[in-house]
C-alpha cells in the first residue's frame, strides 16, 4: 500500500519533466489516485515552490476555514510569478487554465493576485474526483479512530455497539451543523457482523456521507422580457 493510503495523506505533486499542455496531458494519464493532485506550472522562485506552496496553503486553510473548503481559488502569499504563463477567463473555456482544469490537473492563475486553480484529483472513481472528498474521508476515519479509544477491549454488548454508534452519529450532527458534510451516518449491519466475527472480538460499523462539493461551475440562463414594463403607467401615476 502506497504511504498516503495508509498515512490517511493527500499529496500534491508537480507534473515534472513537462513543459507544454500537451506533455502535461501525458503525464496525468500515468496516475488514477483519488490521493493525488497535480498542479502546473510552478512559481518562479526556485524549483517545486508550487508544490511547497499548497501544502502550507493547505495547512492554512484548514486551520481558518475547515478541510472542507477547496486549495482553489486561495490566493497565494509571497510569490512573484509563474513559470509559464496561464491564460484564463471566467467563461472556463477555451484557455489554457480550462485546458489542464479537463486533463484534470490543477493550475494557478493570476486575478487580484497568484490561485491555485482547479479542484480534482486524478482519481478514476467519479466520487472521489474533488480533493475535498478525499480530504473528508479521511478526517472522518481519523475522527473515528480518535474518538473511540475509549471502546476498544471493552465487553461486546448490545450496549456497547450502541454507545459506539451513538457517539459516532453525534459527531456525524455537529459535522453536518458546521457545514462540514452535507450528510453522515452511522449504523450497525448484522449481515455484516457473524456471530463468529463478534466472538473472535471484531465488530464493523458502516457508514456513508456525503462530502460539501465546490461550485465548479457556475451558470446562469438569461432572459429578455418586456414584463417589466407591465408597472410602467402605475408608477408614472405614483410621480404625481
Amino acid at each position: 500500500m502506497p504511504p498516503q493510503k495508509k498515512l490517511r495523506a493527500f499529496v500534491y505533486a508537480s507534473c515534472s519533466g513537462a513543459d507544454t499542455l500537451a506533455e502535461v496531458g501525458t503525464y496525468r494519464e500515468g496516475f488514477g489516485d483519488r490521493e493525488l493532485m497535480l498542479i502546473y506550472p510552478d512559481f518562479t522562485g526556485y524549483t517545486g515552490e508550487a508544490v511547497a506552496s499548497a501544502l502550507g496553503l493547505r495547512a492554512l486553510l484548514d486551520h481558518t476555514k475547515g478541510w472542507h473548503h477547496s486549495l482553489s481559488n486561495n490566493i497565494v502569499s509571497g510569490v512573484t510569478g509563474i513559470s509559464t504563463p496561464i491564460s484564463w477567463n471566467m467563461q472556463g473555456s477555451g484557455t489554457d487554465a480550462a485546458t489542464l482544469n479537463n486533463e484534470p490537473v490543477t493550475t494557478i492563475i493570476r486575478n487580484n493576485g497568484y490561485r491555485f486553480w482547479g479542484n480534482r484529483t486524478c482519481s478514476d472513481e467519479p466520487l472521489y474526483a474533488f480533493e475535498v472528498a478525499t480530504r473528508t474521508n479521511f478526517v472522518i476515519q481519523d475522527t473515528i479512530d480518535e474518538g473511540l479509544l475509549w471502546a476498544i477491549d471493552k465487553p461486546i454488548t448490545a450496549q456497547l455497539v450502541k454507545d459506539i454508534i451513538d457517539s459516532l452519529n453525534n459527531v456525524a450532527r455537529e459535522m453536518i451543523t458546521a457545514g462540514r458534510v452535507i450528510g453522515l451516518r452511522f449504523w450497525y449491519d448484522p449481515d455484516a457482523n457473524t456471530p463468529a466475527d463478534l466472538a473472535a472480538g471484531k465488530v464493523k460499523i458502516d457508514y456513508d456521507f456525503t462530502p460539501c462539493a465546490p461550485l465548479e461551475d457556475l451558470g446562469l440562463t438569461g432572459r429578455i422580457t418586456d414584463r417589466y414594463y407591465a408597472d410602467l403607467g402605475t408608477q408614472l401615476a405614483q410621480l404625481g
